[in-house]
C-alpha cells in the first residue's frame, strides 16, 4: 500500500497477512520518497531535491524525472546521526563522519515522517 502525505510517499510493502509477526521477526523499515529542500551552498541556498529512502540509504535527485539517470548523491543512514534543528521546526541534519546533509521539509509533520523513517533504517 502506498500513501501520499503532502508530497511524501510512504510505501508499506507488508500485506495484512504479514501483520501477525513472530516475536523474533522485525517489520521492514518504511520506504519514503518525496521532495525535500537541501542546502547546497551560500550562492544557491536551499534547493528542492527528490529524496528516496530505501534499504538503509537515502539518495537524492534533482527531481523525480531524473531518478532513472542515477542519483546525485547518497548517504548510508544506518550509521548516520539525525539531528533536528534547534530553532527551525521543519529542518533536520543527517551527519555521517564529515558529511552533513542539511535538509528542510515543508511542514513539521513531514520532518517527523522523514526522521522516524530514517531511525527505522538503523
Amino acid at each position: 500500500m502506498n500513501e501520499d502525505f503532502g508530497g511524501v510517499t510512504i510505501s508499506d510493502e507488508d500485506s495484512e497477512e504479514d501483520t501477525q509477526l513472530h516475536p523474533y521477526q522485525c517489520r521492514q523499515p518504511t520506504e519514503l520518497q518525496g521532495t525535500v529542500s537541501k542546502w547546497t551552498n551560500y550562492i544557491h541556498g536551499w534547493q528542492n531535491r527528490y529524496m528516496v529512502l530505501k534499504e538503509g540509504t537515502m539518495s537524492y535527485y534533482k527531481n523525480q524525472d531524473e531518478t532513472a539517470f542515477g542519483c546525485r548523491g547518497s548517504i548510508s543512514v544506518q550509521r548516520a546521526h539525525v539531528k533536528p534543528h534547534e530553532i527551525d521546526e521543519c529542518r533536520f541534519d543527517i551527519c555521517l563522519n564529515d558529511c552533513v546533509w542539511y535538509l528542510r521539509t515543508g511542514t513539521e509533520e513531514e520532518k517527523h515522517q522523514w526522521v522516524d523513517a530514517i531511525e527505522q533504517h538503523k
